[in-house]
């Protein structure tokens, strides 16, 4: 059998994103332990976890953006389907690829807006207050899982053909 370039970018797309959503998993798990640790801490010893709240907030924003990709290639965004309940296969496409040609712009303009405001944010130093961490590196990690999101939604328009991968 015969692989096609397409199948080998889709693979690669598709174990990209799981990697970034099991990246995300671990950063919430690590969250998970430091909360339990400063309030244990907190509790019995009068002393919780420095910056807990501050690693909470980066460590959640990374992970959202780490599980964006995953989401979109399993089509776990939410869909209303009160109105295309009973469309015609053919009108349900063009929705989708509609959807995913939103998707797709939506996704580079926000990897792009992020460029911009981390680079700002590297320019006057914007750091958290009590760790004193540099916040421009979580844009990075959006950038990065938008841009990823962005070829996902460019492949699916290139690939999906009608009535594939419906439910």
């Amino acid at each position: 059998m015969k692989l096609s370039v397409m199948n080998v970018v889709e693979g690669g797309l598709k174990r990209t994103a799981r990697s970034f959503a099991l990246l995300g998993g671990l950063i919430m798990l690590s969250l998970a332990i430091i909360t339990v640790a400063s309030i244990i801490g907190r509790t019995f010893f009068g002393q919780s976890v420095e910056g807990d709240y501050e690693l909470t907030e980066l460590g959640l924003a990374m992970s959202v953006f780490l599980f964006l990709p995953e989401c979109y290639l399993r089509k776990g965004h939410i869909i209303v389907d009160l109105f295309t309940a009973n469309c015609q296969p053919k009108t349900l496409y063009l929705l989708d690829q509609l959807g995913n040609l939103i998707f797709t712009f939506v996704s580079i303009a926000f990897a792009y807006r992020m460029v911009l405001s981390g680079m700002e944010s590297k320019d006057y130093y914007e750091q958290t207050m009590i760790l004193e961490l540099p916040i421009w590196w979580v844009y990075v990690v959006g950038v990065i899982c938008f841009s990823l999101c962005a070829l996902c939604g460019i492949n699916r328009l290139i690939t999906c053909r009608s009535g594939e991968g419906d439910e």
